[in-house]
């Protein structure tokens, strides 16, 4: 069946905006909501501040003026529980509506943020934050597996900036879901899968790219806190969020602002691996120049010395010695004989007065 328009006239973009602009402003009184404070940010050099009130189920977001902030009594916190007041505003540009706050007070903190810090300390108790418990990073790695979506700017963040670095590596991604439903079974499955790979991998990028503390929360899971931890291959927890610090990123072994920071730390900048060789080579030119130096003098100086300047006078003056020693030896031979000979002579003149013959004549009975 064919609908029924009241007006066949089509409107302009601009101009169903500005209807729904007045409708929703004219409609809405100044309203008092309470809720979550999440992804709250403060705009330089303005001072505004920009941040969405949510609940389990929905989420809005909310302008709050620097003239209005200025006279808050408390300082607006992630996780935090607050009443706002205010008038629903459309901002035609973007077509977005949002809540002008008037003025803001706190209600306590918010479910998402006691779950949060319970869990933290719990972990905390057990020691899966001990740096006892991190496990060394490579300082060469060859083998890398990166653990994000397959769909979104990470990996080629993370190519680029690790290629540029230092490009002596292999990339393994393992695709998963990084938020919503079944996400934090999806991380706990690919962690497991790249400690039982084919490949040894030195590391493994934990990765995704910013978003609000909801899209985060899959990295607050305790399975996949324990997931890291139990990992036998270093974890770096790359989520992507300056701010906040998931869960992941305490327990796994090195944290890392975002995927792109990742690349820098985990892998060596080969211009400074270019230089330090550079500086090394240059070192042990020097080194072996000096040693080859002293090495010449030494030949130099060696060459100058009387010995080697004039061996044949060595040589003569050798021979002469050897003459005299040799004199010297005959003349110790030929007296050692004499004395030899006068001691034989005597023995023998000895021998002839107490021989047989000698004893027979002097009468002596034997």
């Amino acid at each position: 069946m064919e609908e029924i328009f009241s007006n066949d006239i089509p409107l302009t973009v601009s101009e169903l905006t500005r209807e729904i602009k007045i409708s929703l402003e004219s409609q809405f009184t100044p309203i008092a909501v309470t809720g979550e404070i999440s992804s709250f940010k403060r705009a330089y050099p303005s001072g505004h501040c920009y941040f969405s009130l949510k609940d389990a189920n929905a989420q809005i977001s909310c302008n709050l003026w620097k003239t209005r902030y200025q006279h808050l009594k408390f300082e607006p916190k992630e996780g935090m529980t607050v009443i706002v007041r205010g008038r629903i505003s459309v901002y035609e540009p973007r077509g977005s509506y949002a809540i002008d706050v008037a003025s803001m007070s706190e209600a306590g903190i918010g479910d998402f943020q006691i779950a949060y810090q319970k869990l933290k300390a719990r972990l905390f108790a057990e020691g899966l934050f001990n740096e006892s418990n991190k496990k060394p990073l490579p300082e060469f790695p060859v083998n890398i597996a990166i653990i994000t979506s397959e769909s979104g700017a990470v990996i080629e963040d993370f190519k680029r900036v690790a290629e540029n670095r230092y490009p002596l590596f292999t990339l393994y991604l393992f695709p998963v879901t990084v938020q919503g439903k079944g996400s934090a079974e999806s991380v706990c499955r690919a962690i497991a899968s790249a400690n039982k790979y084919k490949v040894k991998f030195d590391i493994i990028i934990l990765a995704r790219g910013g978003g609000s503390p909801e899209d985060l929360w899959t990295f607050n899971e305790e399975s996949v806190a324990r997931a890291i931890f139990a990992s036998e291959i270093p974890i770096v927890s790359a989520i992507g969020h300056e701010i906040d610090y998931p869960i992941s990123d305490f327990v796994a072994d090195m944290r890392a602002p975002t995927p792109s920071a990742a690349a820098e730390m985990i892998l060596p900048d080969r211009n400074e691996l270019l230089e330090s060789l550079k500086q090394s080579k240059a070192v042990i030119r020097n080194s072996v120049t000096g040693i080859i130096q002293e090495y010449k003098e030494f030949l130099n100086n060696t060459e100058k010395n009387y010995v080697f300047k004039r061996p044949k006078d060595m040589m003569n003056e050798f021979k002469l010695r050897l003459d005299e020693k040799y004199e010297k030896l005959g003349r110790e031979v030929s007296d050692r004989i004499k004395k030899l000979k006068e001691g034989l002579e005597y023995t023998g003149s000895i021998l002839e007065k107490i021989g047989p013959d000698a004893t027979l004549r002097r009468g002596y009975t034997i």
